[in-house]
């Protein structure tokens, strides 16, 4: 068994005796504690605490095998992605920030602690994501970033704050992309025929599968603020459901490297041998998507079982397959009859 996992299992079967011994509401329960529940809280700060552990040590693993370790130093990379990266850690910011706070309210934290409570616990995980890119090279610790990680937990906690619930969600949706198997070949050196495929380039860039796709592949990643009208009504507004909202998009078409259309086969690579590679700007135009589509928001549909309504905040996140029109930077105008 791996020491991080035993570790985790240790601390798990330590707090057993307390979670035992937990008064009303059962700790096991998923109604939330009026007051604070203490057995609840340390378990809940325990298994964080053991999991934020853990994602540090596979962290610094995954960056010592795939970057080159440095000093510490920082980027400007506000141009980079189309902004795409950006909007992914909005999106990151904010929702961690709302799930740390929905375990504090169920362990009985008062709203505006947890909120609080929330709101740090986003920077503190977006942070140290950050703090990482700050020794990986190429890459480096982007003020930008923490500027976007600023603005996705401020956004939970000013709503928080001042509806206490949240009228403006940010989601995402994604969708598979093929690309073609040709052949690529540099454009220097001439005469090289060390030829390379857009499939190939993806794939390096963004990485393949599940996780990849909803988290890194800017090509295929959809950001949404998600904004629910009759929450922001007076009085109820009998026609209007109240679990319907509107919904902004913005995507990406054609990124396969942060700025511009070329790249080298071996970023280590260094003199006039190294492979370089270049995109038709005609054929392969980097483009900005804007959307305008309707959405649902679960968490308000009104379910009656407990485990219904935890899911529904859980997976409220993703954005709902609806009719969208769409804009782009190049003129583009489409209606999808359905999109995600």
């Amino acid at each position: 068994m791996p020491r991080t996992t035993f570790a985790v299992f240790c601390l798990l079967l330590g707090l057993v005796p307390l979670c035992l011994r937990a008064q009303q509401p059962p700790f096991f329960s998923l109604q939330p504690a009026d007051s604070l529940h203490r057995p609840r809280l340390w378990a809940g700060v325990g298994t964080a605490t053991a999991l934020y552990g853990a994602t540090l040590v596979t962290l610094h693993r995954n960056w010592a095998a795939s970057n080159t370790a440095g000093r510490f130093h920082s980027i400007d990379d506000r141009a980079d992605w189309n902004q795409m990266d950006k909007a992914g850690h909005l999106f990151l910011a904010y929702n961690e920030s709302r799930w740390l706070y929905s375990g504090l309210h169920w362990a009985g934290v008062r709203p505006k602690p947890a909120a609080w409570a929330g709101f740090a616990g986003g920077q503190l995980l977006m942070g140290t994501l950050e703090v990482f890119d700050g020794y990986s090279s190429p890459g480096g610790f982007s003020w930008s970033d923490m500027g976007f990680n600023l603005l996705g937990s401020g956004l939970f906690l000013a709503q928080q704050m001042g509806w206490q619930e949240q009228r403006i969600a940010l989601k995402l949706s994604a969708w598979p992309k093929t690309y073609s198997d040709s052949p690529i070949y540099p454009v220097s050196p001439a005469g090289s025929t060390d030829f390379t495929t857009l499939q190939e380039r993806s794939n390096t860039v963004y990485g393949s599968g599940l996780l990849s796709l909803f988290l890194k592949n800017y090509n295929a990643n959809t950001v949404w603020l998600s904004l629910n009208p009759r929450s922001f009504c007076r009085q109820p507004v009998a026609w209007l459901p109240r679990w319907l909202n509107v919904a902004v998009g913005m995507g990406a078409e054609n990124l396969f490297v942060g700025q511009g259309y070329a790249w080298k086969g071996n970023v280590n690579c260094t003199g006039p041998d190294c492979a370089e590679y270049r995109l038709d700007p005609a054929v392969y135009p980097r483009t900005r998507q804007f959307f305008l589509s309707f959405d649902i928001d679960v968490t308000r549909l009104g379910f009656r079982s407990r485990l219904l309504r935890l899911l529904a905040g859980t997976l409220n996140i993703i954005k709902i397959p609806a009719p969208t029109l769409e804009v782009t930077d190049r003129g583009r105008l489409r209606l999808h009859a359905l999109y995600f």
